[in-house]
C-alpha cells in the first residue's frame, strides 16, 4: 500500500489532463483549488477499472477534496461558505504552496 502524498488540510489543485476514456474526475473541478478533508483507501484508478483491470490495474490513494462553491462557479450567488466535496485519485492532484 502506497503512503499517501497528501494530508488532511493540504491545499491542492486538480490537474487538467487529457483523458481518452473513463475518469471519475469531473471537468468542473479541473484547475480548481480545494482542501483535502479525508483519505480514502487505495484503489484501482477509474481509468483502469473501466477496462475491468481490477487485479492488474494501477492503484493509488484517493482523497475527498472540499471546494468553495465560489471557486467552482465564479457567478455563484449562494452563501459564501457553501462547499462541495468530491473524490479524486492522487495522480490528479498537485500541491498548492502557501
Amino acid at each position: 500500500m502506497a503512503r499517501p502524498k497528501f494530508q488532511v488540510g493540504d491545499t491542492v489543485r486538480i490537474k487538467d489532463r487529457t483523458t481518452l476514456f473513463h475518469t471519475r474526475t469531473q471537468k468542473f473541478i479541473r484547475k480548481r483549488v480545494g482542501t483535502i478533508v479525508e483519505h480514502r483507501p487505495e484503489w484501482v484508478i477509474p481509468e483502469d477499472e473501466a477496462w475491468d483491470r481490477m487485479e492488474t490495474g494501477r492503484k493509488e490513494p484517493f482523497y475527498v477534496i472540499r471546494f468553495k462553491q465560489t471557486e467552482l462557479w465564479p457567478d455563484y450567488t449562494g452563501l459564501a461558505h457553501d462547499t462541495l466535496e468530491t473524490e479524486a485519485s492522487e495522480s490528479w492532484l498537485e500541491a498548492v504552496k502557501g
